[in-house]
């Protein structure tokens, strides 16, 4: 199935039924690659430093991620949220039975994206679900079809977003190899905070 949101933006989606359990398994599995743009929402809807739900996570412990990889003085690492030691996000809260999302509102994009991953090719933003997740994420193949609203209404910002981001560490990488940086985890922290405290203070 195709369609094209109204930014104009031509895109492809899966013809496939899904609804959320709110069984935050998927919360529990996956480490959750943030970009900028999701750094400073969660800090200003939270009011925490961003070091505070951070995480870096060590390269040659991962798959090759398609997130820009941060250079420090001791390997290379992925900006992630932190996790509590039972596996969950930090940002779990559970209700009864379900794990909720305590900062859904402004929740990363590729947590509102999931199970469903993206790329694009050709210009063309195409949409599958994410190949981990069937078999595994119980919403799929549950409920009505999915109708992508919330990507359609984000894709361009998303994509944004990680073209930003990529900027913005290729710019601290330089730095580290250039030397001007001790490149230890609280100075590139200071440099994030730097620039998420400038987007806050812009919007």
């Amino acid at each position: 199935m195709a369609g094209t949101p109204h930014n104009k933006t031509l895109a492809m989606f899966p013809k496939v039924r899904f609804a959320c359990t709110l069984c935050g398994e998927c919360c529990r599995r996956y480490w959750i690659p943030v970009t900028h743009v999701d750094v400073a929402r969660i800090a200003k809807f939270t009011g925490m430093r961003p070091r505070d739900f951070l995480a870096l996570f060590p390269k040659d412990m991962a798959a090759d991620w398609d997130e820009p990889v941060i250079k420090l003085r001791d390997g290379e690492y992925y900006l992630v949220l932190k996790k509590r030691l039972d596996g969950t996000c930090i940002f779990n809260k559970r209700v009864g039975d379900k794990l909720i999302c305590s900062v859904h509102p402004v929740k990363p994009n590729v947590c509102r994206y999931y199970p469903f991953i993206y790329w694009v090719e050709n210009g063309i933003v195409k949409f599958e679900v994410y190949e981990k997740a069937l078999g595994y994420c119980p919403g799929v193949g549950r409920g009505g079809f999915a109708n992508f609203r919330v990507e359609i209404s984000s894709i361009n910002e998303s994509i944004r977003a990680k073209e930003e981001f990529r900027r913005i560490i290729n710019n601290w990488n330089e730095r580290v190899d250039r030397g001007l940086v001790k490149a230890s985890i609280d100075e590139f922290f200071n440099y994030l905070e730097g620039i998420v405290d400038s987007l806050n203070k812009g919007s």
